[in-house]
């Protein structure tokens, strides 16, 4: 199971800061570079060096009014794997899965409060070698009223961001 604290801190950035690609910071963390989609940051936590490649939806099939900005994350934690995170900008169903998929290939998320995680360390792997493959992936999503939402992400930009990631994330 992954690290609780790692889970914890992500939810609580994103639960107190508005995700907005071309911003040069946010909070403690330094906008490193863009790569058409996908955004790169940087940041210290202690000692630790944390990178995260972040995106939001090019495309949203929901039947929500005032919906959050969802996003999707790749986080870097030195000596640790890399981990996704989603976010659909609401409180997920309870018991329910959040699917990630890539034409007919699916993966499925656990969902805790507003962030939703791969179910082990594997998982994670192959969700970022399928994200280096396609050129989109589709989030879909159920909010705890029950309504469901689609989101599309481009994955233009995310193969050369994720090697930059792994290049100065060591």
């Amino acid at each position: 199971m992954k690290s609780f604290f790692t889970k914890t801190s992500l939810l609580i950035f994103f639960s107190f800061s508005s995700f907005a690609q071309n911003s040069n910071s946010l909070l403690n963390s330094s906008w490193q570079e863009k790569f058409q989609d996908w955004t790169l940051f940087k940041s210290n936590r202690g000692d630790q060096i944390i990178c995260y490649l972040a995106s939001t939806p090019i495309k949203n099939i929901s039947s929500f009014k005032n919906r959050g900005e969802p996003f999707f994350l790749v986080t870097n934690i030195e000596n640790d794997a890399d981990e996704i995170s989603a976010s659909s900008g609401f409180i997920f169903k309870s018991n329910s899965d959040v699917e990630v998929s890539f034409r007919s290939k699916k993966f499925y998320l656990f969902p805790y409060k507003t962030l939703a995680w791969a179910h082990e360390k594997s998982s994670d792997i192959n969700i970022i070698k399928e994200m280096q493959k396609n050129a989109d992936m589709v989030v879909s999503s159920v909010a705890s009223n029950g309504k469901i939402a689609i989101d599309t992400y481009s994955l233009i930009g995310f193969t050369q961001s994720y090697q930059k990631l792994r290049k100065i994330c060591k």
